[in-house]
């Protein structure tokens, strides 16, 4: 079925398997209009980005990219409002694709009232629309898109962002995950059969159970991702965890309750860990083996940024094959759609 290009054509109504497969040059042009945003940066303090959903896994992506080498904190909100903390010294970037999110535009209001420094990021809409009244900079990316396929143009513009105000230098780390990813693009795209394709493999693999995300050090906000995309592409039922928590909690529930049977664990392994994490993941490996299906996805790459990528990408290849497997157009959502209306007319 996934190697019938006919049949994913179908199915594939806006062809996500190419948005995923263009990630290398939303990367590349995001980060060129973030970088030339003028930022003022002698006094940032921290760093706050505000988004939900697939606006919000970039910054995910950049808190913890920015953990291993920036002394400056960078937390991510997903609420209505911006923290306590957040004023005069604070640098807010504001992330919705569409520029119409709800929850988004709220923190934006309340990141102004705090006194902080507030940059936009976002394909238009009332986003644009308050950065120029408020005369703050908005970084644009292309519109038309489905927005959990914009994690490269997010991510980059994010990264621009943050070059552009002195704070990181990503130019030679962004250049080795573009040619990684474009690698393994080559490896996981439709034309490729699924004899030779980690990700059609994989979906293969997982169809019919229930799919966990296993993350730990720089793969948990990827984790996550992986979880979000099987939620939305795919359209099922998905959950992510982290190590070394998931040892002082999950694990008991995992060997202790035989619902598990139905569930695959996928561990998104690097080598950016030392000896102690080594081990733990792979006793939590060995101990788990015969409660549930446990499966595992490498990174690849130099770079911390590199090896996050690399597990992006293959993560959003296999859940869209999964949503191909059951039928599933992987561009729609329905349900969030209709949770919009519902809560339009609750407000009305």
């Amino acid at each position: 079925m996934l190697d019938s290009l006919d049949h994913i054509r179908k199915i594939d109504t806006r062809n996500m398997l190419q948005m995923a497969a263009d990630m290398p040059g939303h990367l590349r042009d995001s980060n060129l209009v973030g970088r030339s945003a003028q930022i003022e940066h002698d006094d940032i303090s921290n760093i706050v980005i505000c988004g939900l959903g697939g606006s919000a896994i970039g910054g995910d992506m950049i808190s913890t990219w920015l953990s291993e080498s920036c002394r400056i904190p960078c937390d991510v909100t997903r609420s209505y409002s911006v923290p306590a903390h957040v004023g005069a010294g604070s640098l807010v970037i504001a992330v919705s694709y569409s520029g119409d999110t709800e929850e988004t535009l709220s923190m934006v209001d309340s990141a102004f009232a705090s006194g902080a420094e507030v940059v936009a990021v976002s394909s238009g809409g009332r986003l644009k629309a308050v950065a120029e009244e408020r005369g703050t900079v908005h970084c644009e990316v292309p519109s038309g898109l489905v927005p959990r396929a914009t994690v490269g143009h997010v991510f980059g513009a994010i990264v621009g962002i943050l070059e552009s105000a002195g704070i990181t230098e990503a130019t030679e780390d962004m250049e080795e995950t573009a040619a990684v990813l474009r690698r393994i693009i080559s490896d996981c795209g439709p034309a490729v059969g699924t004899s030779e394709n980690p990700a059609k493999k994989l979906a293969h693999e997982l169809h019919g159970t229930v799919p966990v995300s296993i993350g730990y050090g720089l793969s948990v906000p990827v984790a996550r991702r992986w979880a979000n995309q099987f939620n939305e592409n795919a359209k099922v039922i998905a959950f992510s965890d982290e190590l070394p928590e998931m040892n002082h909690n999950g694990i008991v529930g995992w060997v202790g309750d035989g619902r598990c049977q139905g569930y695959s664990m996928i561990f998104l392994d690097h080598d950016m860990c030392d000896a102690k994490m080594a081990r733990r993941v792979a006793a939590t490996k060995d101990m788990l083996r015969d409660r549930v299906r446990v499966f595992a996805s490498t990174a690849m790459g130099r770079s911390l940024l590199a090896k996050m990528f690399s597990l992006v990408i293959v993560g959003d290849f296999t859940s869209i094959y999964a949503a191909l497997l059951r039928g599933e157009d992987p561009s729609t959502t329905e349900p969030i759609d209709a949770l919009k209306k519902i809560l339009s007319k609750k407000g009305s």
